[in-house]
């Protein structure tokens, strides 16, 4: 880190230490899309304490009023603030003004917000932007029976009163559509379920506990929290405690142990591993709360999902992945229907995970 990045973050921290000190110990928080701007007239009748903008695109002020102190931060479409009041009341009515001045966007009904965790050179780092989630009725057909019923099952639960603590395992072959239904299992329950994507699972599982355990408390705790880890099936391996030390230890423990009590969490894991493959840890009775096969097609369900496409005729192998379905009629140039995009973090795939 160089001087002038911690002077600019130890500033940062002394002005909220300072409106503690200053009686303003009643915070609150709201974040949420807007394509509004924000500058240092924003709000004419506070004083402006700081500016900052950091190489990321994040710009963010600290503004002074007599009931307390308003911290916003502006990157990407993407607002959060912090209020600091003289008492409940104040800093609810710092937010209220926040949205008064900087309207929210009206989002899209098909845009899911997810935030997105990693750690930095200042412990963890949240980006928090919005991925587009299909509704399940359109893509329900993209898996076989046994998982679809599996799925229907995952999404119709009632998080509000439901399980937490909990295990969620999804495995399969690559291109069986794990993503894919993440991405509808997010649009369907965004009302009661928060959504967390560990960028950098091996280190949020790994040799220091503080990373960890510094996201799971600074999650937001409105709703059940779903942390999500992707392609992690080293963790679960047989030989997991030899491979990777205290990780499997630490990811159980988080699921039903000590460290998961009074936490609204869930935690879906998925791998391209085999169940044999997996530790007896992970897999034993009453673990998991869900624990779903990702299947291939066989060659019937293959040319039914091909005919559903208007495809009638074409070779296809004994087994195959969605992935390789909308593949083959891709390249073939024989397109019923624009192909659905595959994908959850970064760009979106038209075939892969």
């Amino acid at each position: 880190m160089t001087d002038i990045s911690m002077l600019i973050h130890s500033v940062h921290e002394l002005i909220i230490s300072e409106a503690r000190v200053d009686g303003f110990r009643f915070a609150r928080e709201t974040s949420y899309h807007s394509g509004a701007s924000v500058d240092v007239s924003t709000f004419k009748e506070a004083r402006l304490e700081w500016k900052r903008v950091t190489q990321e695109g994040l710009t963010s002020f600290v503004f002074r009023f007599p009931q307390g102190l308003l911290v916003v931060g502006l990157r990407n479409n993407f607002l959060h603030a912090d209020a600091y009041g003289v008492d409940d009341d104040a800093a609810i009515g710092l937010l209220e003004l926040v949205r008064q001045r900087i309207p929210p966007s009206e989002q899209k009904e098909d845009v899911v917000e997810v935030s997105f965790w990693r750690r930095g050179q200042h412990g963890p780092q949240c980006t928090k932007r919005g991925i587009t989630g299909p509704a399940w009725p359109e893509v329900r057909g993209n898996y076989v029976n046994t998982t679809c019923t599996a799925l229907e099952e995952l999404l119709a639960t009632d998080f509000e009163s439901g399980p937490e603590g909990k295990l969620v395992l999804w495995h399969g072959e690559p291109g069986t559509g794990k993503t894919y239904a993440l991405r509808s299992w997010a649009r369907t329950c965004q009302d009661t379920i928060d959504i967390n994507y560990i960028v950098d699972p091996d280190l949020f599982f790994g040799a220091s506990a503080d990373y960890m355990l510094d996201i799971l408390t600074r999650a937001p705790r409105k709703k059940l929290n779903l942390f999500v880890a992707e392609d992690t099936g080293e963790l679960l391996a047989t030989d997991a405690r030899q491979q990777t030390g205290q990780a499997l230890s630490r990811l159980l423990n988080v699921c039903d142990g000590l460290i998961g009590q009074g936490l609204r969490i869930l935690v879906l894991i998925t791998t391209n591993e085999d169940l044999g493959a997996l530790h007896p840890a992970i897999v034993r009775p009453g673990r998991c709360y869900a624990n779903i096969t990702f299947e291939t097609f066989d060659q019937a369900q293959a040319r039914e999902w091909l005919r559903s496409h208007g495809v009638e005729s074409m070779s296809i192998p004994s087994r195959s992945t969605i992935a390789e379905l909308y593949a083959a009629i891709e390249n073939k140039q024989i397109i019923a229907q624009k192909p659905k995009q595959f994908g959850f973090a970064g760009q979106l795939r038209t075939v892969s995970e």
